[in-house]
């Protein structure tokens, strides 16, 4: 991954998920919009906002299901992914237009907003053993 980003975020939107087709073999990718804040001391021990940014992400496959289904708008969330700037040209002025949006490896939740978890059974792992 040759520009990483890591950040810490709210979720401004509901994650949505698309099928898509990739080489004949469809593939589950979604959609998080997320706002990157940023926060400063105000001397008192506070901290107040302090500017910030709107990235979109997109994530694929079961991680994309496990975002859909666990996260909501608002969250607040950790993104692990690569940095990239996609152009493209307006279609009613014919501008070229460019953003940077984040092709995401991980996404997880900020365990202090979090009120109960939940683990699924462990799976059963096959004996190798010769008995």
């Amino acid at each position: 991954m040759s520009n990483e980003f890591r950040g810490e975020g709210n979720l401004g939107a509901q994650p949505t998920l698309k099928k898509v087709m990739v080489d004949g073999e469809p593939h589950s990718v979604a959609e998080l919009r997320i706002f990157f804040d940023r926060f400063k001391g105000d001397g008192q021990g506070n901290y107040i906002p302090n500017g910030g940014f709107w990235l979109t992400g997109s994530i694929w496959d079961k991680r994309a299901e496990a975002c859909v289904e666990h996260l909501q708008r608002g969250a607040r969330v950790h993104a692990i992914g690569e940095l990239v700037q996609e152009t493209w040209s307006d279609k009613e002025t014919g501008i070229e237009r460019a953003e940077f949006k984040l092709n995401l490896d991980a996404v997880y939740p900020s365990l202090v907003k979090i009120e109960e978890v939940r683990f699924k059974p462990k799976r059963e792992v096959p004996s190798t053993s010769g008995a």
